[in-house]
C-alpha cells in the first residue's frame, strides 16, 4: 500500500512540476579572464605584455617607481629598477625574504614580475600567485602573450 501511495505521489509531482529534466550539458568555460582590470590594485595582480605595460604606464597621471623582478639586471629597461627573482645559492625562502624586505624599503613602488618566455620564473617557496597576492602592492605580471595567461586579468586602462 505504501509503495502504491509513493508511486502515486511521484506521478502527481511529475504532473505538477512537469516532466522536464535539467540539462546536463557541460558549460563552455574559457581558461582566460573575460574582463580586464582598469588599474593594478594591492593584492590583485594584473598581467600585460611589455608593450602594453609601457603604454599603460605612459597613460597614468602619476609616475610610480617601478621595479622589475626578473632573473637578470640586463632585462631592465624603461628606467625600471632591478630586483633579483633568482640568485645562485639562494633558496626560495631567501628570495621571498628579499621580496618582503623590498616591500618594507619601498612602500609605494610597483612590482613588475617578469614571466616572459625565456626568463627564469621567480624562485618562491609558496605558489607565485599566493606570494603576489599577499604583498599588499600593485603587481603587474609581464608576459609574452596576454592571451596565454589564465591566472591574472589583463591590465587595460579605460582611457
Amino acid at each position: 500500500m505504501q509503495r502504491v501511495i509513493g508511486l502515486l505521489w511521484v506521478k502527481l509531482e511529475v504532473l505538477v512540476r512537469g516532466d522536464i529534466m535539467r540539462r546536463t550539458e557541460s558549460l563552455d568555460v574559457e581558461q582566460s579572464w573575460q574582463n580586464s582590470l582598469p588599474m593594478p590594485m594591492p593584492n590583485q595582480p594584473v598581467c600585460a605584455t611589455e608593450l602594453n605595460l609601457i603604454e599603460q604606464l605612459d597613460k597614468l597621471s602619476i609616475s610610480p617607481r617601478v621595479f622589475l623582478w626578473t632573473d637578470s639586471e640586463r632585462r631592465c629597461g624603461q628606467g625600471w629598477e632591478f630586483l633579483a627573482s633568482v640568485r645562485q645559492g639562494v633558496p626560495p625562502q631567501g628570495i621571498e625574504a628579499e621580496l618582503f624586505a623590498w616591500c618594507e624599503q619601498y612602500p609605494k613602488a610597483w612590482l613588475v614580475v617578469d614571466l616572459r618566455d625565456g626568463v627564469i620564473p621567480p624562485s618562491t617557496a609558496r605558489p607565485l600567485a599566493d606570494v603576489l597576492s599577499s604583498i599588499g602592492r600593485q603587481v603587474i605580471v609581464m608576459v609574452s602573450s596576454a592571451s596565454n595567461n589564465s591566472e591574472w586579468p589583463n591590465w587595460q586602462l579605460p582611457l
